[in-house]
Parts: structure tokens; C-alpha cells; sequence
């Protein structure tokens, strides 16, 4: 063998040892009645406790983002690196901590950066609702100005429709300058 020493089996003082006998390193699985046995549904037959609880509280959602907005490019897909440092210092140097404009800020340089404008026209379609991935990316934007509750380090609710609504007002300007006749 190796001409190591045996451990000492002796217990630490103030200890005994467990005790001795077989023991399993795990848990075997439980026997009762009925386990272990695959029960094979009836077609057509639901499980009780799956009726009772169908379509509660549960709102009706689709599966995914709708195919119209979900080509809408992210803020985040849009922006280069130099792009990113710039916002950085115009948010610490610029931008207040006011909800409308935090929301305008966003979608300023959302639209800005868009190259195709038909994106901009689809979005507007959407009114009131902001498509999910950039509703949740113009809220992490407006939590890193402190706009977030000490509560459950959520935004407010009158702060998201400010948000929101400054969001809304800045595309609606780009939107109607866009339509508006070049040469008056």
C-alpha cells in the first residue's frame, strides 16, 4: 500500500461517533401504494384539478411578439461602442432625472439611429403600446436615473406613464416632421 498511516477513527473530543451500520449514501425512492406504476390517460379526459383551475387568473396572451414589431431593432442593436460612451456622458452631464424627459431622451435616440423609416411608421401604429423588448429596455434605461422605488426596486407607476408618454411625444414629433412637406 502507500506507507501512509491509517487515519485515526478516533472522534473528536466532545464527539461521538454516528452509529455504525448500514447506511445509504442516498434516499432510496418512497414505496406506497400506486407509485411506480405509469397510469396512461384517457383520450379526451382531463384531469379534475386541470378544469377546475383552466383560465383562471390567467390573462389571454399570444405566443410571441406579433411579426410586425418583432423586427423592431433594439436601442441596444442600433448604438456603437462610441454611440454608447456618448450617451453615457450627455446622461450624466444633460439629462435630468425627470420621467417625461428620461422617456424622450430614449426614444430620441431610438429614432435617430433607425435607418429605415418604415420601422418607425410600424411602431407608430402600435399606439399606445410600446412592443415588449423595447417597452423593457426604455425602463432599464430610466432606472439607472433613480427613478426606481425603494419598495421592490420598481419604478413607479405614474413614473412608467411618464415615461411612456414622453416616449410616445418624441416619436409623434418625429413621425409628423417626417410628413410634414420639406420647403415651407
Amino acid at each position: 500500500m502507500s506507507g501512509r498511516p491509517a487515519p485515526s477513527r478516533a472522534p473528536p473530543p466532545g464527539r461521538a461517533f454516528p452509529p455504525q451500520g448500514p447506511r445509504r449514501t442516498r434516499p432510496g425512492p418512497r414505496r406506497r401504494p400506486g407509485r411506480g406504476r405509469q397510469r396512461h390517460p384517457v383520450p379526451g379526459r382531463r384531469h379534475p384539478a386541470l378544469v377546475l383551475r383552466q383560465g383562471l387568473g390567467r390573462a389571454r396572451r399570444p405566443a410571441g411578439e406579433p411579426a410586425e414589431t418583432a423586427g423592431l431593432p433594439t436601442l441596444a442593436q442600433l448604438t456603437s461602442a462610441e454611440q454608447r460612451w456618448a450617451d453615457r456622458e450627455e446622461d450624466i452631464t444633460a439629462v435630468g432625472g425627470d420621467p417625461f424627459e428620461v422617456g424622450q431622451v430614449f426614444a430620441r435616440r431610438w429614432t435617430e439611429r433607425l435607418s429605415d423609416t418604415v420601422h418607425l411608421q410600424q411602431l407608430s401604429t402600435e399606439y399606445p403600446r410600446i412592443p415588449h423588448r423595447i417597452d423593457g429596455e426604455l425602463l432599464r434605461y430610466a432606472a439607472r436615473f433613480g427613478l426606481l422605488a425603494h419598495k421592490d426596486d420598481q419604478i413607479d407607476e405614474h413614473d412608467r406613464y411618464a415615461i411612456r408618454a414622453g416616449f410616445w411625444r418624441e416619436v409623434d414629433l418625429r413621425t409628423a416632421a417626417e410628413h410634414a412637406p420639406a420647403g415651407d
